[in-house]
């Protein structure tokens, strides 16, 4: 398995996704269209964003672990990642949409 990915190692990218998982959760995009929203679709618009930098965090760093075990969990991991953004998404559209 390769340890880097465009000449910095997997651990890198890991801490850099964990800081924009962190900026997401902190600073909320689109505060202003998600005002008013509640139930399930408030936290997905608010909290499903970060969630999508989380998971490709940890898949970074099961990357760099250099395992097989390891390596066998990353992908689906940054699988699930992409079907967090799709949800993301659709529901951010969704809300636009109604407004």
């Amino acid at each position: 398995m390769n340890s880097e990915f465009l000449g910095q190692s997997w651990a890198f990218w890991g801490l850099i996704a964990l800081i924009i998982a962190a900026i997401f959760a902190v600073f909320v995009p689109a505060r202003q269209r998600i005002a008013g929203v509640t139930g399930i679709q408030f936290i997905i618009v608010r909290w499903f964003h970060s969630l999508v930098w989380l998971l490709l965090a940890i898949s970074f760093f099961l990357r760099s672990v250099q395992s097989e075990f390891a390596a066998s969990i990353a992908d689906p991991l940054a699988g699930a990642a992409g079907i967090v953004y799709l949800i993301y998404i659709v529901t951010m559209m969704r809300i636009a949409s109604a407004r």
